[in-house]
């Protein structure tokens, strides 16, 4: 954690204890910020009432693949760069507390993917994501190619630096990047984005929440092909000649504390300089 946040948790651990308000910290990090006291497991923190993250979006993905599956509730206090999913600053985090602790919040209901890697028929890997779930290619500079289906219809073969799965959350993080579309988070749909296709017609295809996206990685002549599956950015698995990765819609949603219904366009505009004008 960055010490300005490590400060924030010290200092609001002990407001809202004043408050009699019950707090529990992960252990690691209680223990940094001198409270073991308060230091319980994951488990714990995460089937409280509320979790309240100080961190960047990383530390909030990471959050919500935890909090999303038990329906825990997240508020995101803003330490990093962009902050699409962190809903305050650090000067109005006592005021936000104040209003969650009347009840005077919102819940945005984000949609989560589910990711299944299957080697053969064997499943070896399966985890949640809320922003993306990417196959792609290894450290040397060769392109894969990658059967990609849906509901088991073959849509395109491509020839590709790999392929990545995204929420509407995840909208605006690698898949914009690699030319997607900006997703309202309320809008329930996957986004397919090829990776730098070695063709100039590959777009990205978005389709139902309730569709199943299928990718099967094709190794080359050499068989050294090495291909990763990586989750919202942080969680990687290293996949295997015709390996599959099945992503559908998980059965439980991130659950984001919020307030202003229009800051989702608030965010595209001041995070992505949308409509910015310069004078000459």
């Amino acid at each position: 954690m960055k010490g300005g946040a490590l400060q924030l948790a010290a200092e609001l651990a002990s407001w809202l204890i004043s408050r009699n308000v019950e707090v529990l910290i992960e252990e690691e990090p209680a223990q940094m910020i001198n409270h073991n006291d308060l230091a319980a497991s994951e488990d714990a923190v995460y089937e409280t009432d509320m979790v309240m993250v100080l961190g960047g979006d990383g530390t909030i993905l990471r959050a919500a693949r935890v909090a999303g599956p038990k329906g825990t509730p997240i508020l995101g206090v803003h330490f990093g760069q962009y902050g699409f999913i962190t809903e305050v600053h650090p000067p109005d985090v006592k005021p936000a507390l104040e209003r969650v602790l009347d009840g005077d919040y919102r819940i945005s209901e984000r949609m989560m993917l589910h990711a299944v890697l299957y080697r053969g028929e064997e499943e070896v890997f399966s985890t949640p994501a809320l922003n993306d779930v990417v196959v792609s290619k290894g450290p040397l500079a060769r392109l894969l190619k990658l059967h990609t289906l849906v509901n088991s219809q073959l849509i395109a073969t491509y020839a590709a630096d790999g392929i990545i799965v995204s929420s509407p959350t995840g909208s605006t993080a690698y898949s914009l990047s690699a030319g997607g579309p900006v997703v309202n988070p309320n809008v329930e749909v996957m986004i397919i984005t090829p990776i730098c296709p070695h063709t100039l017609n590959a777009r990205s295809l978005v389709i139902p929440s309730d569709e199943c996206v299928q990718i099967i990685g094709e190794c080359g002549q050499n068989g050294n092909d090495i291909m990763m599956l990586t989750i919202d950015g942080q969680v990687g698995f290293k996949m295997e000649c015709n390996d599959k990765v099945d992503i559908r819609r998980a059965d439980y949603n991130a659950r984001i504390v919020y307030w202003d219904p229009m800051s989702f366009y608030d965010k595209l505009q001041r995070r992505l300089k949308w409509g910015e004008r310069f004078s000459t």
